[in-house]
C-alpha cells in the first residue's frame, strides 16, 4: 500500500469510527448536557466537523469553509461554531436539530473526498499556513485523523454517561 492510499483509508476508517459513535443518536442524547465542564454532543460533533472543513478547505485548499461557502449556519441555525468563533459554553443552554447537522456532515465529507482523490505524494509535503505555525499538508491530515478520532471517543463516552450504548460493538 502507498501513502496515499494509506491516508484515504486512514480518513475513511476515521470517518468510520465518528459513525459508530454517532449510532442510534437521539435529539435528546444528541442536546443532553453532561454534569461537571464536558460538552454536549452537539458541540463536540459540531466543532469535529468544523474542524475537518477548516483543515481540508481552508488550510489545505485556501478556499473558503463549506460552513461560510454554502450557508451552513443558517442550515443548522448555528451563528458560530465552538472553537472557531463560538462559544463552547453557548452550547450547553441550545438545541441544536440533529438532521441538519448531518447534512453538513455528509457536505464536509464529500469534500474531504473530492480532495483526497486528487492528493498527490508530492502534495504531502507543501507547506500550508496553521495557527501556531506552518505545517506541511501530511501533517495536516494526520491531525485531521488524530483529532477527530479523540472526538469519536469523548461521543462515545458522551453516550455512555447518558446510559447508552457508546459505540455499537
Amino acid at each position: 500500500m502507498d501513502t496515499i492510499e494509506f491516508i484515504r483509508q486512514a480518513i475513511e476508517a476515521t470517518h468510520g469510527q465518528v459513525d459508530d459513535s454517532m449510532t442510534a443518536m437521539t435529539e435528546e442524547q444528541f442536546n443532553s448536557v453532561p454534569a461537571g465542564t464536558a460538552n454536549p454532543i452537539s458541540a463536540t460533533f459540531l466543532h469535529c466537523l468544523n474542524s475537518e472543513d477548516f483543515f481540508i478547505q481552508k488550510v489545505i485548499q485556501d478556499k473558503p469553509r463549506l460552513w461560510e461557502d454554502q450557508g451552513w449556519g443558517e442550515k443548522t441555525a448555528v451563528t458560530n461554531t465552538p472553537g472557531y468563533g463560538g462559544n463552547w459554553e453557548e452550547f450547553k443552554h441550545r438545541t441544536l436539530a440533529l438532521e441538519p447537522v448531518l447534512a453538513y456532515q455528509k457536505a464536509v465529507r464529500a469534500a474531504t473526498a473530492a480532495y483526497l482523490a486528487r492528493l498527490t505524494p508530492a502534495e504531502l509535503d507543501r507547506p500550508v499556513k496553521f495557527p501556531g505555525g506552518d505545517r506541511s499538508v501530511g501533517a495536516m491530515l494526520i491531525l485531521l485523523i488524530t483529532h477527530t478520532l479523540c472526538h469519536a471517543g469523548e461521543i462515545a463516552v458522551l453516550k455512555g454517561i447518558q446510559g447508552v450504548k457508546g459505540l455499537p460493538y
